[in-house]
């Protein structure tokens, strides 16, 4: 790439913000909590039919049942309503009642939704009782006649009528508040009630428990109901499928969920009552909550609000900040394998680098250490970086003029996509970089990068206040004495054959302690611009910004930059160390490399490699398992831990034994890769091949064709069937299609957002319903005549997979509506969704846009074989804000679909695009780009002959063509 690019780093953002008042502190758990459920009707519109609660109160067996009722949409029909009241008439149907009263309870209350929500549900919230439920933004969503956006980007619910005096409409009832759900992703959401009229009246603050956040805040996993009891080993819920209309098996099935959330709220009650923390369980959001709490309860400051750190160098760390490293270097070859991973990388880098030091210092300050930095990188030797006591002295950032040197980039690859690199950098502007990526590149090019200046932070004493704690109220801590890093790793070790729930907690608790919270920035839309100071390395500029970051509590830059630099130079140097012993690598993701090897070694045929083979074709050196062995056996030199609890730093994975299994013999294990974190490892069997470990990022985000799990590859059954079909293609092997292939592929998402799909939304498209979202054939997708720049296409949801071929859905952008079919029609009126078949061909055909190809030209989607970095040449130094880490790939928030990173660039200025750029320009015509940008000809053609242009119009060709 000889044209300059754009250079995008992190920046470090101040804010206006308002002090938050604490009020009194309320008890973790209340005397008494309302669970619900609600049963819908199964058309698009999942309006609510019926519902049942239980009330349940505090004991010492823990919460019990002291009233069960029923309640039903107030528009419900009579016969359904009939059916209800049949029911609660009969005598066998008698309430769940756990706690004795006298007299004895023999019915149900039965009542309408209007009345429960008065009688009921207002009065739990004012006696401060929790409401739960799982998945309780539909529940309450469901309960709701009216929604709107509320001001901070969330929904806000009207739950209350009443009749207006003066027209005798119905209105929204003034004196109740309304229920306001904000979502922060598929998982959480904030969940409170707006401005209330008479707030004596009313708690502080209204309580909603989501058992679905708490089972993941737990143990980091995305549960559904049926699946939470199951692990939690409570009696889980009936099978069936819900009709949409009230039955008695229906009511059976509503109320058995209700028990079972009920059961499911005192398991987790039990398990989150062991944490000798001061954490309310609604305000455990995900597994970083329970480490923040660990973290306070040791009585450990926030780092940027104890340390006295200034916001300049907040903004130089800040810019030295990438995410983990991830990357395909043997592309579409297939080559025999072993996967390595790094024990607990980011708790080991925090070990290595002192980080707990810093973390309970009483202060800490930066001073300059240039000199001592040029003398470190001019004298770097391949072993240096395998001293422990060298790691101690990387917690440094430099400003660094990169002349070729090997860094992180993040930029636009191939025109299209902007993604972070390792690759060879020349800038004339200088960047901030952490140390370890400084090392990095000295250690991959043999030679020092250009070090203007480098300061360290220095940490200076040791916090009084620090508090022992007793982790999940089993293993004891000290912070004075322990570091916790080192001490939760080994702890986890310890009780691994004995406890494996303990064992798995600490290995969640370590991860979510080590670096997450470090860097926590949450975008937010406020009601009027803020005035923002933006920091990132030399760069400072104010703008006026309706879209702001926040940072969280434990927010600071400076820790979060060097461990994910921390975890780069461990994968340079085992890069370095195959690369030394004549080696190569299949593909790397953040914490693992997976090198090319064989029992004995040897030649491998692989297109771009170093080696030839007796007929002349280009090959790579297989590594034999024993120099592997040899090389992670190296590692042991750096490892932080007592080794008779932690053996290994470098480990060769599970899936290199038989059946996953290291307590059985090594076996040969194959790898296939085709960008970065997509790949898959396979064995050869005797009817061909078996696939052992697949990935599904970049195909986990669509509606699965096929439910269930592939235990032996610890992934969905259709991602593995997936695999197993192309690989045996490419192989030409015996295949058999998957019964499925032909399907539409959808993305199943819900509304949890009101700033998406606000125009033309249809009368169906509740919030928190949900809804598909097809992929459009790029060839014949879209009916005849439509703007398809203008054209965004939803389905309702549909449970039936045979019914997936033919559904009726709307255009957002104009409310026309359209059925679907997998084949154009003569007429061209239907919308074409992609088949399961077009999208795993496609995702096969996925270039790594951010490597070149064996002969140096772009990576495209047939390139085959040992990759080479891109050499970059930095034009415009861009600040941006957070990047999406695509959580909607796994997870169903429409929200994150259209998430866009903030750029925080300079005023207004001419810039040209680069060669990438205009060649992706070129494939589409100048009318069709006038239409979807409304720019002038003059203006594309001016960008196409690389002119210069104004920025903003840049940026809209760049979103029209991705």
């Amino acid at each position: 790439m000889s044209d300059a690019q754009e250079i995008f780093v992190r920046a470090h953002t101040v804010v206006p913000q308002k002090r938050q008042r604490q009020g009194p502190s309320a008890p973790n758990w209340p005397k008494k909590v309302l669970v619900i459920d609600t049963e819908t009707t199964t058309d698009a519109k999942q309006k609510l039919t019926f519902g049942a609660y239980r009330r349940l109160q505090l004991t010492p067996l823990g919460y019990q049942c002291i009233e069960e009722g029923l309640f039903y949409d107030d528009d419900l029909g009579s016969s359904q309503v009939d059916v209800l009241t049949r029911y609660i008439k009969d005598p066998s149907n008698l309430p769940g009642i756990e706690v004795k009263r006298f007299p004895p309870v023999s019915r149900l209350p039965l009542m309408n939704r209007s009345a429960f929500v008065e009688r009921v549900f207002w009065k739990a919230i004012r006696k401060g009782d929790i409401v739960v439920g799982f998945n309780l933004p539909f529940d309450l969503s469901r309960l709701a006649v009216k929604a709107a956006p509320s001001d901070h980007g969330g929904w806000s619910f009207i739950l209350s009528l009443r009749k207006n005096r003066t027209t005798g409409e119905m209105e929204p009832y003034p004196e109740r508040p309304r229920v306001v759900i904000k979502s922060l992703d598929s998982k959480m959401a904030f969940i409170g009630l707006s401005s209330i009229r008479h707030p004596d009246e009313w708690p502080r603050e209204a309580r909603f428990l989501d058992l679905r956040t708490l089972g993941h805040a737990l143990r980091d996993e995305s549960y559904t109901l049926e699946r939470a009891c199951e692990a939690f080993r409570v009696p889980g819920k009936m099978k069936h499928k819900p009709t949409g209309r009230v039955t008695v098996n229906e009511i059976k099935y509503c109320r058995e969920d209700v028990r079972a959330t009920a059961s499911l709220l005192n398991a987790m009650k039990k398990e989150f009552d062991q944490h000798p923390i001061d954490l309310r369980p609604d305000k455990a959001y995900s597994p970083a909550s329970i480490a923040k709490a660990y973290l306070s309860i040791m009585e450990i400051g926030q780092p940027k609000a104890h340390f006295n750190v200034m916001d300049k160098e907040l903004g130089i760390s800040m810019q030295g900040y990438y995410g983990g490293r991830a990357e395909v270097r043997i592309r579409k070859t297939h080559v025999p394998v072993v996967h390595t991973d790094f024990t607990s990388q980011y708790p080991t880098v925090n070990a290595l680098l002192g980080n707990w030091d810093l973390l309970t210092a009483e202060s800490v300050r930066f001073e300059d250490c240039t000199n001592e930095i040029r003398e470190m990188l001019q004298s770097l030797k391949p072993d240096d970086p395998y001293d422990p006591a060298f790691w101690k002295r990387l917690s440094f950032f430099a400003l660094v003029r990169p002349e070729n040197d090997i860094l992180p980039v993040r930029t636009v690859y191939n025109g299209r996509t902007q993604n972070i690199g390792i690759n060879f950098l020349t800038s004339d502007n200088a960047i901030w970089y952490a140390g370890p990526d400084v090392v990095s590149s000295a250690l991959q090019t043999k030679r020092a990068p250009h070090v203007i200046k480098a300061i360290r932070i220095v940490p200076c004493g040791r916090q009084v206040s620090l508090t022992p704690t007793n982790l999940a109220g089993m293993v004891a801590i000290d912070p004075k004495s322990d570091d916790f890093f080192c001490h939760v790793i080994e702890q986890k070790s310890v009780h691994k054959p004995t406890n494996k729930g303990l064992s798995h907690f600490l290995k969640i608790l370590a991860n979510s302690g080590s670096y997450g919270l470090f860097v926590e920035v949450n975008q937010e839309k406020v009601s009027k611009p803020a005035s923002v100071r933006i920091l990132s390395g030399e760069i400072l500029r104010e703008k006026d910004l309706s879209e702001v970051e926040k940072t969280g509590g434990w927010y600071f830059p400076p820790l979060a930059s060097l461990i994910t630099a921390g975890g780069r130079l461990l994968l340079s140097m085992l890069e370095a160390a195959v690369a030394e012993a004549g080696g190569s690598y299949l593909f790397c993701d953040t914490d693992s490399l997976c090198i090319v090897s064989n029992e004995h070694g040897g030649l491998v045929p692989c297109p771009g490699g170093d080696y030839r083979l007796s007929d002349g074709s280009e090959a790579v050196k297989a590594l034999s398992w024993k120099e592997v062995g040899q090389i992670a056996t190296k590692f042991n030199r750096l490892n932080p831990y007592n080794d008779s609890l932690v053996r290994e730093l470098l480990k060769i994975e599970d899936v290199n034994f038989v059946d996953s299994d290291p307590r059985k013999p090594r076996r040969q294990v194959f790898g296939h890769a085709i960008s970065a974190k997509r790949y898959a490892l396979y064995i050869k069997t005797d009817d061909g091949i078996k696939v052992v470990k697949a990935s599904g990022h970049g195909l986990g985000y669509l509606c699965a064709p096929k439910e269930g799990m592939d235990v032996d590859s610890n992934a969905p059954h259709w991602i593995t069937e997936s695999w197993e079909w192309l690989l045996r293609k490419d192989l030409s092997l015996s295949y058999e299609e998957p019964a499925w292939l032909d399907l539409p592929a959808m993305m199943r998402m819900t509304l949890t957002s009101p700033s998406v799909m606000r125009t033309q939304r249809p009368e169906w498209l509740f919030p928190f319903n949900f809804f598909f979202l097809p992929l459009l054939s790029e060839l014949d997708g879209y009916p005849a005549g439509c703007d398809r720049s203008n054209f965004k296409f939803i389905t309702r949801y549909e449970s039936d997979r045979e019914k997936w071929k033919k559904l009726e859905g709307i255009n957002l952008y104009d409310g026309q509506h359209y059925l679907t079919e997998m084949f154009p029609s003569g007429k061209q009126d239907k919308v074409v969704p992609e088949s399961f078949r077009i999208i795993l061909r496609l995702y096969f055909r996925r270039p790594e846009s951010k490597s070149l190809a064996p002969d140096g030209s772009p990576c495209v989607a047939d390139t085959r074989g040992l990759l080479k970095r891109a050499s970059i040449i930095a034009g415009e130094i861009v600040p941006v804000g957070k990047e999406t880490d695509r959580h909607w790939e796994q997870g169903e928030d429409i929200s994150l679909v259209d998430f866009k990173v903030l750029e925080y660039r300079a005023t207004t200025k001419m810039v040209v695009a680069d060669t990438a750029l205009r060649e992706q320009i070129a494939k589409f015509t100048l009318r069709g780009l006038m239409r979807k940008t409304g720019l002038s000809q003059h203006t594309i053609e001016a960008m196409r002959a690389g002119k210069a242009v104004r920025r903003q119009s840049l940026r809209r060709i760049v979103e029209s063509i991705r």
